[in-house]
C-alpha cells in the first residue's frame, strides 16, 4: 500500500494542504518534504498516522482548528486500485469514503499488516530521537548480534535497557547469597517472628482460678454500678424538681397575661411588614392621582390652541412623488457642464491616438474603433510573431554553443585517451583474489591467531611460581581430579585438626574447672571426702583389732578416739550430703575430662602424620612438574588448573594456525603478486593493499574519465543534430507568423493603417476604443440631464399654481418653498397626534392609581377581619397598633407552651396538671436538703464502684499475663502473612526470570534464523553508508553471546561499542534498512517515514544515507522530512533517480 495523495483539510496549522506523491511507477518511490522550521513536516507525518489509526481524545495538533473540526484524507494505491479514505474525529464512524459513507475500521486496517499505531511508529517511523536511542542501544548491547538484529527488526531502540531492567528487578527479589533482596528480608523477618512465638508461647496451668476471681470481681462491679445508678436517678429527679419550681411561677404569670386577649388569633396569616408597604403605596397613589389630574388639564388646553389645514397635508404626498425627479434635477445642475467637458476631451484624445497610428484626425475615427475580440486577435498574432523571432535567435545561439561544446568534447577525448597495455592491472589482481572478502578474512585470521597467541602467552605466564618461569607448557603434571582430591583431603584434615584442637582446649578448660570446684568444696574441711572416710575407717578397724587382742585401757582409749573421729566424719558427711554429692560428680567429671584430653592429644598426633604425608605427596608431584618451592595443596590445585588452561590455550593456538593457514597463504600470494606490479616491495599484506587500492582507484577514475569523455562527445553530436533541426523549424514558424500578422491587419483595418505602425504596440488601438466609449457615454448623459430638468420645471410650476404660491426664479427654489409649506402642515398634524396620545396615557395612569387605592382598602379590611371589633379598624395606623399587640400575645403564648413542656420534661409527668399536683406540697428548702443527702449517698456509691473496678482490672491483668492469646495469635497471623509474601515473591521472581530467559532465548532463535539475510543486507548498507570505510561485518563468539565486529578497509576489526557516535548511528540506520528489506520480503509494503535523521551527518554520510533512502524507495514508498536545504541538494545530486521534492 502506498499514498498517492495526502490531503490535510484541517490539521495542525494546515488548511487544505495537499501532497501529490504520484502513481509510483518503475522509478524509486523516494520523496522529500522540505520546509523551514515550524513549517509542519512532523505534522505531516502525524497526520498520516491519524489517518491510519484515528485521532486521540487529547489531540496535540488541535491548536488552530478545534478537535471536532479536524479532517485528514488520502488516496491510496492498494494492489493497483485507487481508494480514498477520510478520517474524522468521531468515536463511531470516523472512517468514511469519498462519498461520506461510514466504513468499518477493517477497510483500512486490513492493509496495515496487523500493525498497531505503536508498532508502526517503531518499525516504519524514524526520527533523530529514535536513531540516537538506537545508537545508545548498540553501545548498551555490547555488540550482541542477537539483540541488535531483534532491536532493529522490532523497532525497539532500548531493548538492552528493557532486558537489563527485567533482570535487575528479578535480582532485587532474589539472588543467590544475596542479603538485601526482598526474599532474604522476608526470610529474616519470618525467623524473627518464629523466635518470638517460641519465647512467648507458655502453658495455662493456673489460669482457671484467675478466671473465677475475674468473674466474681465483675459481679461485684455490676452490683456497685447498679446501686450508683439508682442514686443518680434520685439525684436527677430532685434536681429536676429544683429547676421546675421557679418555672411554675412564670407559667402562672403568663397564663394571667394571655387570658385578657383570648379572642386574638393564635398566629398571624400575614406579614406585619405588609401594613407598612400598604401605607406607603396609599400615599404614593394619592399623590399620583392629584399630579395626573393637573397634567391632563394642561395638555387639553395646549391641544385647543393648534389649527389644522387638511389641503396642505395632501401637498406632502405630491412633493414626495417628485422627490426622485428633484434629486436628478439637482444632480444635473452640478454635473451637466462636467459631462460636456468630458465629451470634448474624449474627442481630442481620439484625434491624438489617430495621429499615433499615422491617420489624419479629419478622417472618420469611428471606423478605426475595433472590438475587444479583434484587438485580442491582433495581440495574439503579434505575440506569436515576436516569439517566433525570439525562438529563431535563441536557436541560433544554441547551435553556436553546441558547436563549441562538440569541439571541446573532441579535445577531451584526445586528452583522456592513454596508451593501452595488455599486462594485467592492479584492479584485475584485486578482483581475481576477491580482496573485499580476502582482506577482512585475512584480518580476522591475524586477529584470531594473535588473540590465541596472546591468550596462550598469558596462560603460560600465569604458571610462574616463585622463581620458576616456564618457556613451554609442562608435561607429566598430575590430573585435575588428583589435585582436587589432595586439596579436599588437605582441607578435611586441616578442618579436623582445627576442630580437635578446639575440643582439646575445651577439655583442658573443663578439667581445670572441675579441679578448682573440688578445691572450693573441700577448702574449709566441712566436707569429708570418701578417701578421708576410708582412712578413718581403716584406722578404727585396726585399733579395734588391737583392743580385742590386748583388752587394755590404752587400746580401748585409742579405739575410742578413732571411733569418735570416724563418727564425726560420718556426721559431717550426713550434714553435707548435698555438697558431698556435688563433690562426687565433680570428681567423676574430672576423670572424664582427663580421659578426653588424652584422647584428643593422640588424635592430633595421628592427624599431623596424615597431613605430613599428604604434603609430601603434593611436593613430589610439584617437583616432578618442575616446581622447586614448597607448595600447598590449594596452591597446587590452582596451579594445575592454570596448567590445564595453558594446555588448552596452546592447543587452541595450534588449531587457529591450522584453520587460518589457507587464508594466510592466499594473502601471501596476493602480496607477492602486488609487489611484482607495484614500484616497491611490500612487507605485509595491509600496506600492499593500501597502495594497491589507491592505484586501482586511479585506474578506475582514468577508465571512467575516458568513458565519460566518449559519452560527452556522442551526446554533443546528438544535441547539435537535434538543435539544428529545431533551428530550421523555428525559421518556418517565423515565416508563417509574419504572414498571419499582415493578413489579419488587412482584414480588420484595410489599408488605413500600415502594419509597421502596429508592430511596436497595439496600445493606440486600445486607447482609441476606450476614448470612443467615453465620448458616447458622456453624450448620452448630457441628453438625459436636459430632459430631467425640463420635466421638473413643468411639474413644480403646476403645483405652485394649484396652491396659490408665486413661482420663483428657478424650479428648485419654487420646490423648496412648497416643501416648507408642506413641512409646516405636517408638524402641526404630528403635534396634535402627540398631545392626544399623552392625554390618553395620563388618564390611563390615573385610572390605574385609583384602582390601586381600592385594592389597598380591600387589603386593610381583610387583615382587620381576623381581630375583634374589625369594623372599627379602618385606619392603617390603628390596625398596626392592634397587630403589634397580637404579636406580643402570640410570643407569650409560645413561651407559656415552652415552659409547660420544660416542666413536664423535668418532672417526667404526662401533663401540666400532674406537674402542679406533684409540686404543690414541695418547697425549695425541702428540695435542697434532699439533694444534699442524695449527693452524700452518691459519693459513697462512687467510691465502692471505684474499688470494684480496681479489683476487676487487677483480675483481668492477671488473666491477660497468663494467657497471652492475643499476642500469639497476632504473631501467628504475621507468620502466615510473611509466608504468603514469600510465596508471592518467589512466583514473581520465577515469572521475571522465566520471561527474561524466554526473551533472551527468542532473541537467540531470531538471531539464528535471520542472521544470514539481515547480516548480508546490513553489511551491504553499512558499507555504502561508510563509503567503503567498513566493507564487511563479521561475528565472534564471546561467552554465551555472539558479538558483531566491523572490519575496516585495512582489515582491522572493531566492536560496535568502540565506534564513534555518528558511525553507530549509521550502523543502526543500516540495521533498520535491513529490517525494512526483511519486512518487504514478508509481503508488507507500507510508507516509510524519516524525520530529519541526518542532522549529525556530514556531507559524505548524508550522500550515502540519501542513496540508502533511494534503495528503500525502490522497495516501497520512502518519505523523508527535512528543513535542511543542503540535504535536498545532495539527494538531487547523488541519487541515480532524483527524488520528488515537495516544498511547504
Amino acid at each position: 500500500m502506498r499514498i498517492q495523495r495526502l490531503h490535510l483539510e484541517r490539521f495542525g496549522h494546515f488548511t487544505d494542504q495537499e501532497f501529490d506523491f504520484g502513481n509510483g511507477g518503475d522509478r524509486p518511490d523516494f520523496h522529500i518534504i522540505y520546509g523551514p522550521n515550524e513549517a509542519g513536516k512532523t505534522t505531516t507525518m502525524e497526520a498520516a498516522l491519524r489517518l491510519f489509526y484515528g485521532f486521540p481524545l487529547r489531540e496535540a495538533y488541535a491548536f488552530k482548528h478545534q478537535r471536532n473540526n479536524l479532517q485528514v484524507s488520502a488516496t491510496f494505491d492498494i494492489e493497483g486500485a485507487a481508494r480514498r479514505f477520510t478520517r474524522l474525529p468521531k468515536r463511531i464512524g470516523s472512517l468514511v469514503d469519498e462519498t461520506g459513507t461510514a466504513l468499518p475500521e477493517a477497510a483500512l486496517s486490513a492493509h496495515l499488516a496487523g500493525l498497531s499505531e505503536g508498532d508502526y511508529r517503531q518499525l516504519l517511523c524514524l526520527d533523530d530521537e529514535t536513531i540516537e536511542r538506537g545508537g545508545e542501544e548498540i553501545a548498551n548491547a555490547q555488540g550482541d548480534i542477537g539483540r541488535l538484529l531483534f532491536s532493529a527488526a522490532a523497532g525497539v531502540a532500548d531493548l538492552s535497557g528493557v532486558l537489563d531492567g527485567v533482570r535487575d528487578e528479578a535480582n532485587s527479589i532474589w539472588k543467590k547469597r544475596g542479603r538485601t533482596t526482598r526474599i532474604a528480608e522476608l526470610k529474616h523477618a519470618l525467623a524473627d517472628v518464629e523466635k518470638e512465638i517460641r519465647e512467648k508461647d507458655v502453658t495455662a496451668g493456673a489460669w482457671k482460678g484467675l478466671k473465677k476471681a475475674l468473674t466474681q470481681a465483675q459481679e461485684y462491679e455490676q452490683a456497685a454500678r447498679k446501686s450508683r445508678d439508682v442514686l443518680n436517678i434520685s439525684k436527677a429527679q430532685i434536681a429536676g424538681q429544683q429547676r421546675a419550681l421557679p418555672l411554675m411561677a412564670e407559667i402562672s404569670t403568663l397564663e394571667k397575661s394571655t387570658a385578657t386577649y383570648s379572642e386574638y388569633p393564635d398566629q398571624l396569616d400575614f406579614d406585619p411588614e405588609r401594613l407598612i408597604e400598604l401605607r406607603t403605596d396609599h400615599g404614593t397613589a394619592s399623590q399620583n392621582i392629584e399630579r395626573l389630574t393637573m397634567e391632563i388639564t394642561a395638555l387639553k388646553n395646549e391641544l385647543d390652541e393648534i389649527t389644522l389645514d387638511k389641503e396642505q397635508l395632501e401637498l406632502a404626498v405630491q412633493l414626495d412623488a417628485l422627490h426622485d425627479l428633484s434629486v436628478r434635477n439637482r444632480s444635473a445642475q452640478l454635473d451637466l457642464q462636467r459631462r460636456q467637458v468630458e465629451k470634448d476631451v474624449a474627442e481630442e484624445a481620439m484625434s491624438s491616438a489617430a495621429l499615433d497610428l499615422g491617420v489624419s484626425p479629419k478622417a472618420d475615427l469611428q471606423d478605426l474603433v475595433l472590438s475587444q475580440a479583434d484587438i485580442s486577435k491582433l495581440e495574439t498574432a503579434k505575440e506569436e510573431l515576436r516569439d517566433a523571432i525570439a525562438s529563431v535567435a535563441n536557436e541560433s545561439r544554441e547551435v553556436a554553443d553546441l558547436k563549441k561544446k562538440l569541439e571541446a568534447a573532441g579535445d577531451a577525448v584526445e586528452t583522456n585517451t592513454g596508451d593501452t597495455d595488455d599486462s594485467p592491472s592492479i584492479s584485475d589482481v584485486l578482483v581475481r583474489f576477491d580482496v573485499d572478502r580476502l582482506a577482512p578474512a585475512h584480518a580476522a585470521a591475524l586477529q584470531a591467531i594473535g588473540a590465541a597467541k596472546t591468550k596462550a602467552r598469558k596462560a603460560l605466564s600465569a604458571l610462574t611460581f616463585g622463581t620458576v618461569v616456564f618457556e613451554d607448557v609442562p608435561t607429566g603434571v598430575s590430573s585435575m581430579i588428583q589435585a582436587q582430591s589432595w586439596a579436599a583431603e588437605h582441607e578435611k584434615i586441616s578442618q579436623t585438626i582445627h576442630n580437635t584442637i578446639d575440643k582439646r582446649d575445651n577439655h583442658q578448660e573443663d578439667l581445670a574447672t572441675r579441679i578448682a570446684q573440688g578445691k572450693v568444696l573441700t577448702a574449709g574441711g566441712a566436707v569429708v571426702t570418701d578417701a578421708e572416710t576410708e582412712v578413718l575407717l581403716t584406722a578404727r578397724e585396726d585399733l579395734w583389732a588391737e583392743h580385742q587382742a590386748a583388752l587394755e585401757s590404752q587400746t580401748a582409749s585409742a579405739f575410742y578416739e578413732a571411733m569418735q573421729k570416724h563418727d564425726k566424719a560420718m556426721d559431717a558427711r550426713v550434714t553435707h550430703a548435698s555438697e558431698l554429692g556435688q563433690l562426687r560428680q565433680i570428681e567423676q567429671a574430672e576423670v572424664e575430662a582427663q580421659i578426653r584430653l588424652e584422647q584428643a592429644d593422640k588424635r592430633l598426633e595421628v592427624l599431623d602424620k596424615e597431613l605430613t604425608a599428604l604434603d609430601a605427596a603434593v611436593g613430589a608431584a610439584a617437583r616432578q612438574a618442575g616446581l622447586t618451592s614448597t607448595i600447598t595443596s590449594a596452591e597446587w590445585l590452582d596451579w594445575v588448573a592454570r596448567n590445564s588452561t595453558a594446555t588448552e590455550d596452546a592447543q587452541a593456538l595450534f588449531a587457529a594456525r591450522e584453520e587460518h593457514q589457507p587464508i594466510l597463504d592466499r594473502a601471501e600470494d596476493l602480496r607477492a603478486e602486488l609487489s611484482r606490479l607495484l614500484t616497491f616491495e611490500a612487507t605485509d599484506v595491509a600496506s600492499a593493499l593500501t597502495v594497491a587500492r589507491q592505484v586501482a582507484e586511479g585506474e578506475r577514475k582514468q577508465s571512467e574519465n575516458e568513458a565519460r569523455a566518449q559519452e560527452t562527445l556522442q551526446q554533443a553530436k546528438r544535441n547539435l543534430r537535434k538543435r539544428e533541426e529545431r533551428h530550421q523549424a523555428a525559421l518556418s514558424v517565423e515565416a508563417e507568423a509574419r504572414n498571419a500578422w499582415y493578413t489579419l491587419i488587412l482584414e480588420m483595418l484595410g489599408d488605413r493603417i500600415a502594419p509597421e505602425n502596429l508592430q511596436a504596440s497595439l496600445e493606440p488601438l486600445r486607447e482609441l476604443r476606450e476614448h470612443a466609449k467615453t465620448r458616447a457615454s458622456a453624450a448620452q448623459r448630457v441628453a438625459s440631464m436636459k430632459v430631467d430638468q425640463e420635466r421638473f420645471a413643468e411639474e413644480v410650476a403646476a403645483l405652485a399654481k394649484a396652491y396659490n404660491l408665486e413661482t420663483l426664479e428657478t424650479a428648485a427654489e419654487t420646490f423648496s418653498a412648497l416643501k416648507t409649506l408642506s413641512d409646516r402642515a405636517r408638524s402641526a398634524h404630528e403635534a396634535v397626534e402627540k398631545l392626544t396620545g399623552d392625554i390618553k396615557e395620563a388618564e390611563a395612569r390615573k385610572s390605574k392609581n385609583s384602582e390601586k387605592l381600592r385594592e389597598i382598602k380591600q387589603a386593610i379590611e381583610a387583615i382587620a377581619s381576623g381581630f375583634p371589633y374589625s369594623t372599627s379598624l379602618t385606619e392603617i395606623d390603628e390596625l398596626r397598633t392592634v397587630v403589634k399587640r397580637a404579636q406580643q400575645v402570640i410570643e407569650e403564648r409560645a413561651a407559656l407552651v415552652k415552659l409547660q413542656r420544660t416542666v413536664v420534661s423535668e418532672l417526667g409527668v404526662n401533663d401540666i396538671k400532674a406537674a402542679r399536683e406533684e409540686m404543690a406540697a414541695l418547697s425549695l428548702t425541702d428540695l435542697e436538703a434532699a439533694f444534699e443527702n442524695s449527693k452524700s449517698d452518691l459519693e459513697r456509691a462512687e467510691e465502692e464502684l471505684t474499688q470494684a473496678i480496681e479489683i476487676r482490672v487487677a483480675a483481668e491483668q492477671g488473666v491477660a499475663q497468663v494467657t497471652g492469646d492475643a499476642d500469639i495469635a497476632t504473631l501467628v497471623e504475621q507468620k502466615a502473612t510473611l509466608e504468603l509474601q514469600l510465596e508471592d515473591s518467589a512466583l514473581e521472581h520465577l515469572e521475571l526470570s522465566l520471561g527474561h530467559y524466554l526473551a533472551s532465548n527468542s532473541i537467540r532463535r531470531y538471531r539464528d534464523s535471520h542472521r544470514s539475510g539481515m547480516m548480508t543486507a546490513t553489511e551491504r548498507c553499512f558499507a555504502s553508508l561508510t563509503q567503503g570505510a567498513y566493507p564487511s561485518l563479521i561475528t565472534q563468539v564471546d561467552k554465551d553471546a555472539e558479538v558483531l565486529l566491523a572490519v575496516d578497509c585495512t582489515g582491522a576489526s572493531k566492536r560496535a561499542a568502540e565506534m564513534s557516535k555518528g558511525t553507530r548511528f549509521q550502523l543502526y540506520l543500516a540495521l533498520r534498512a535491513a529490517a525494512h528489506e526483511q519486512l518487504v520480503a514478508q509481503g508488507t509494503r507500507l510508507p516509510f517515514f524519516c524525520d530529519d535523521i541526518f542532522e549529525t551527518f556530514d556531507e559524505d554520510r548524508t550522500s550515502a544515507a540519501c542513496r540508502v533512502m533511494e534503495t528503500i524507495g525502490s522497495r516501497g514508498q520512502a518519505i523523508y522530512l527535512t528543513h535542511h536545504r543542503h540535504v535536498v541538494d545532495i539527494a538531487m545530486k547523488v541519487c541515480d533517480t532524483p527524488p520528488v521534492i515537495h516544498e511547504i
